[in-house]
């Protein structure tokens, strides 16, 4: 997966020679409760943050921590939330473009600019300039479903050589703005023209294994439940950890600082959880079904990395496993994730 050394790679190894004495750094800060980037929410003292601006002007929020069951150092990026509005989308109805316009000159563009769409012309040659094993796109590429919209997503999909995996969010499959254009059903193809499109996916990378849950705003399906039941116990009987990827946030039983900062942000909590009122997302039997295997006590799930709520977060999920929020790529940030034997 590493490219031959070269102006970007000596670069890259530059950039990792500092990262590892500001990880050091870090490291001792985050022993006295230093908070996590972005958030007044407490990193666990075996995970350390910090954040970096490469040359093109994009951020780099840098996590790492040890994963048990590994057998080398991992860096994977995640990203999600980019929420794409193509400039004058021709299959935006009518009377729905001054909406869809405000959305795009309100919120989907970074502190100097560049609007969603524009950042993802060059996001793709950013990603693979960082060597990573794999990329992890958690879902709301694009705002809304049309055309347009979706051949932009797939144009960078495209240009990608690392390998990656997308699990999708509602607004990637939500026909809103082109009833007039697009059905619902025209959505779903769409998305599965552009990548594989599946409710539970699977794809390794060494030996760790990556299990994704596609439009995790919705009800997790009989059939996904069979799929992530086979491929939670493949990766027990093979001694694999796994990172599960979804778009919406879980709860946990450790602490509820995430909860606590969804309606401190949203006036909701945007977050699964089961025999929690206060939850926004919850679980039918199926979904209940599923969170329990990816909770379970003793399970091979280590890590569960999402978006959804467009604020970062880094903590514990469950006594074994740590949950990642990513950064909001409309923002011009990647999410770098450093897992350690």
């Amino acid at each position: 997966m590493w490219n031959p050394i070269g102006k970007t790679g000596s670069r890259r190894r530059c950039r990792r020679v500092l990262a590892g004495w500001v990880l050091i750094v870090s490291a001792l800060f985050s022993c006295l409760g230093r908070a996590s980037a972005g958030t007044d929410l407490a990193v666990p003292p075996d995970l350390v943050e910090e954040t970096e601006t490469l040359f093109s002007g994009i951020r780099v929020r840098r996590l790492s921590l040890p994963i048990e069951g590994i057998d080398r150092e991992y860096h994977l990026l995640l990203i999600s939330d980019l929420h794409i509005i193509p400039e004058e989308d021709p299959q935006v109805d009518e009377d729905k473009k001054e909406n869809v316009r405000q959305r795009r000159e309100d919120y989907f563009h970074t502190s100097e600019g560049v609007f969603s769409d524009q950042l993802w012309e060059t996001l793709p040659a950013e990603l693979d300039a960082q060597n990573a094993d794999m990329v992890l796109f958690a879902g709301d590429m694009t705002d809304y479903c049309t055309k347009a919209a979706t051949d932009a997503l797939k144009k960078g999909f495209d240009a990608l050589s690392t390998p990656w995996m997308f699990v999708r969010g509602d607004h990637d499959y939500g026909a809103w703005y082109s009833y007039r254009h697009e059905t619902q059903k025209d959505a779903i193809r769409m998305q599965a023209d552009i990548a594989p499109r599946k409710k539970v996916m699977e794809m390794e990378t060494g030996n760790l294994t990556v299990i994704g849950w596609d439009n995790s705003t919705s009800q997790m399906t009989e059939e996904g439940l069979k799929d992530l039941t086979r491929y939670l116990s493949e990766a027990e009987e093979k001694k694999r950890p796994v990172l599960f990827l979804c778009h919406v946030p879980l709860i946990g039983d450790v602490t509820d600082q995430l909860a606590e900062k969804s309606r401190e942000i949203w006036d909701r909590n945007l977050l699964w959880g089961d025999g929690d009122e206060d939850c926004y997302y919850q679980p039918d039997e199926t979904t209940k079904a599923a969170l329990d295997l990816v909770l379970e006590e003793g399970g091979p799930v280590r890590l569960v990395c999402s978006g959804h709520l467009h604020f970062p977060y880094a903590g514990p999920l469950t006594d074994s496993i740590t949950q990642i929020v990513a950064a909001p790529a409309y923002e011009g940030t990647i999410n770098e994730i450093i897992l350690k034997p």
